[in-house]
């Protein structure tokens, strides 16, 4: 793990399992802001957090997202919520995505220190991560578990499908767990 810079000042950047990222906010104000840059085809694995309420606001590109049992397509303008408990995933479908990061706390960012390596310095970024017995080990540290594998591009290529999405507009569909059915699966 590396060491984490204290104090973090906005404008902090990490790379963080092939994802670019910017501290927007100071490590001792109490909301964590934080911008991501995620490259065509990122998808963490089904994880769920144990204490922190994961959310983030869609700048720029698609995603295909999963919250439990509701599958979405958010584009720029979408606010996207996970709550605590809640296995989630997503898929960045366009080229790349661009989202705020807005939390509570800095659990988030704390495993983004230990796990990410500091950008910024002239360094290329180099492309991988950790295996996944090592992740998952350093995830749960951070108060993360993972239930299920990443979101692949075929199966996020059929959520677009089965969703209608037309490419021109981004619209977040009633959740069909209030509606009795199970998205779960294309």
């Amino acid at each position: 793990m590396s060491a984490r810079p204290a104090p973090v000042k906005p404008g902090s950047q990490w790379w963080f399992l092939g994802v670019h990222v910017t501290e927007l906010s100071a490590a001792d104000e109490p909301t964590v802001v934080a911008e991501a840059v995620l490259p065509h085809g990122a998808a963490p694995p089904f994880h769920v957090h144990a204490d922190l309420d994961d959310s983030f606001y869609v700048l720029e590109g698609t995603m295909v997202v999963r919250c439990g049992g509701d599958v979405t397509i958010a584009g720029p303008g979408t606010w996207v919520p996970f709550p605590r408990g809640v296995p989630h995933t997503f898929r960045v479908m366009s080229p790349r995505a661009r989202v705020l990061l807005v939390h509570a706390h800095r659990g988030f960012m704390d495993a983004v220190h230990d796990m990410g390596d500091p950008a910024g310095d002239g360094r290329p970024h180099s492309a991988g991560g950790p295996a996944p017995e090592a992740l998952n080990r350093m995830m749960a540290e951070h108060g993360m578990r993972t239930v299920g594998p990443a979101m692949e591009q075929d199966e996020a290529t059929r959520w677009l499908q089965r969703l209608g999405w037309t490419g021109r507009t981004v619209a977040r569909p009633a959740s069909d767990a209030a509606q009795g059915r199970d998205r779960s699966r294309p």
